[in-house]
């Protein structure tokens, strides 16, 4: 599919008192509402950030600040896992990041990590042995991601090709983005051993261009695949517009020059819906059966949009203000969803600083 071009800055312009809340047309022939009966799994006296499940259906997540993981059951048993070597937080939203469990689990027990150091952040990999990480087993699959105090990005992935994908952020340097030759503002798409696959589209540009999925991204912190096997992204901006979009194998997202729909970036992907950034926030996105769901961080609520195909139509809104910000939602096994909040703290590295909260979301069948 060939890009499609952002709109012009006055096109936006006139565009901006729609971005909250969603337009008729976004929420006209809505279906039955899935979503339903919350229950509390477990409190958190620190951020859960990064989330997934084990093939015996529990979860896992990890802490940000207190650089650990967590496996959580369906019923609330807690186990620590242990802590995970060489983090560093970054007085603000560093860390111990995103989270995937190997496609393979259950014979190599790998868990991939994103993690913020003293120097960068980067990609690891560590194995679960019983009720523990195995520390001597860490592998460092890719470092050199920037870093710095905001926009670390964060978020794992791996898509029904077997490929690991990864949200960075530009690391407060907005230039980043533009840059091939840097890992910042970009999707990165990586084999499960840390190399790049040769059918990445830059592959032959040589050195970090290698990993490189997509470019021109201000901080990507939602990464899910649809039924389709499509990618969809979610994106916090600055000022103007937070974004969803759905992922072009080598295309240009627009940052620094666009941000939303305002801007003009020949070229560039248009997102295929916005919101405006008091409003969302966009952390971790799920898709389960025809919904891609979004957790929001500023606008303390989670979105549902329908989904058809590479379009997104109805939009509906759940717990605005009830459980504060929201930081990762995570289809279960058992066919509903989980949601981890951040209570507090999210502004500094101080462990354990935090009321968070992980919640079971009850949805009815619509698989």
């Amino acid at each position: 599919m060939a890009p499609q071009p952002r709109r012009s800055a006055i096109a936006a312009a006139a565009a901006l008192a729609l971005l909250a809340p969603p337009s008729t047309a976004q929420a006209d022939t809505a279906p039955a509402d899935p979503v339903g009966e919350v229950t509390q799994l477990t409190t958190d006296t620190d951020l859960p950030w990064g989330l997934g499940f084990l093939p015996d259906g529990s979860g896992v997540y990890t802490r940000r600040d207190a650089f650990d993981v967590v496996r959580l059951s369906p019923t609330g048993t807690r186990t620590t896992l242990g802590a995970v070597p060489n983090v560093a937080g970054t007085n603000a939203e560093g860390g111990l990041l995103g989270l995937a469990v190997s496609p393979t689990f259950a014979t190599d027990g790998w868990l991939y990590l994103y993690h913020t150091s003293s120097s960068d952040n980067r990609i690891v990999r560590i194995r679960v042995q019983g009720d523990a990480l195995v520390p001597s087993s860490l592998q460092v699959l890719l470092s050199g991601i920037p870093r710095n105090t905001y926009h670390n990005g964060g978020r794992l992935r791996f898509g029904p090709d077997g490929k690991l994908y990864a949200g960075t952020g530009d690391a407060q340097n907005s230039a980043s983005a533009q840059d091939l030759s840097s890992l910042g503002g970009k999707v990165l798409r990586l084999n499960p051993d840390g190399t790049p696959p040769t059918d990445n589209p830059f592959f032959g540009n040589g050195g970090n261009a290698r990993y490189v999925w997509t470019y021109g991204h201000r901080n990507v912190q939602g990464l899910a695949f649809d039924d389709g096997g499509r990618l969809w992204q979610a994106e916090l901006g600055n000022l103007v517009m937070d974004e969803l979009n759905l992922s072009q194998r080598g295309g240009d997202f627009g940052w620094p020059q666009c941000e939303g729909t305002s801007g003009s970036c020949p070229g560039a992907v248009a997102p295929k819906r916005t919101w405006s950034t008091a409003s969302a926030s966009p952390s971790g996105i799920a898709v389960a059966g025809d919904g891609l769901y979004v957790a929001a961080l500023r606008g303390t609520r989670m979105y549902r949009l329908q989904l058809d195909g590479a379009e997104v139509g109805a939009e509906t809104v759940h717990f605005q203000g009830t459980y504060g910000r929201l930081r990762v939602v995570e289809p279960a096994p058992d066919g509903s969803l989980w949601l981890a909040t951040s209570g507090g703290g999210d502004r500094d590295s101080v462990a354990n600083n935090s009321t968070s909260r992980v919640l079971r979301v009850q949805l009815t069948p619509e698989r």
